[in-house]
């Protein structure tokens, strides 16, 4: 009866030792997952952060579709979010990067923020919040060279949000080569469904 008890009682102190060594190993587990994702949040930088500090020269996009990807990136933000003056007029000076000589000269700087200002109101007024954009697969660029100037034009679609329902918009992207950099010469609609 003694051995049964012994037993009984070494059975019982393993089982809590056991019971306690598997909590320990989870609130172990459960720290380091805290740890790491609390250094995830602490590097994690907002798209507005990432945008306003983008090196535009050590970094720049290397085909007309990355180009056209971070000019999109830009306009999501311009039309998909509320900023303040200051932050329109860092994301103004970093977008100006990606525009060809000839845009840069139509549109001096002061112009440009000025008309990017009337068109976000406009496009508040109106209802329209940007959700989204969809590029073309690369195979989808046309290239192309024009008086001995390389070429691209590429379509985008972009998702918008309307007072009551979605729209898309497709927008014509027009792009130039300079200094072996793409460049964007021109950008419109091309169609608006719904």
């Amino acid at each position: 009866m003694e051995d049964n008890n012994k037993k009984e009682t070494s059975s019982a102190k393993t089982l809590i030792i056991a019971i306690i060594m598997v909590i320990i190993v989870l609130f172990y587990f459960n720290h380091l997952s805290n740890k790491s994702s609390e250094k995830r949040t602490e590097k994690a930088e907002t798209e507005l952060e990432l945008l306003s500090a983008y090196d535009m020269l050590g970094e720049y996009p290397k085909t007309p579709r990355d180009v056209v990807k971070l000019h999109c990136r830009y306009f999501k933000m311009f039309y998909g979010e509320s900023l303040s003056d200051d932050e329109l007029v860092i994301l103004n000076e970093q977008v100006r990067y990606l525009y060809s000589s000839d845009l840069m000269m139509l549109n001096d700087e002061n112009t440009n923020l000025k008309a990017l200002k009337k068109n976000i109101e406009k496009m508040k007024k109106e209802g329209y919040t940007y959700k989204s954009y969809e590029l073309p697969e690369a195979s989808q660029i046309i290239y192309y060279t024009q008086d001995g100037v390389e070429m691209a034009t590429l379509e985008v679609t972009v998702t918008v949000d309307m007072e009551d329902s979605m729209g898309y918009m497709y927008i014509q992207y027009v792009l130039v080569k300079e200094f072996d950099q793409w460049k964007i010469k021109a950008w419109g609609d091309s169609r608006i469904g719904e």
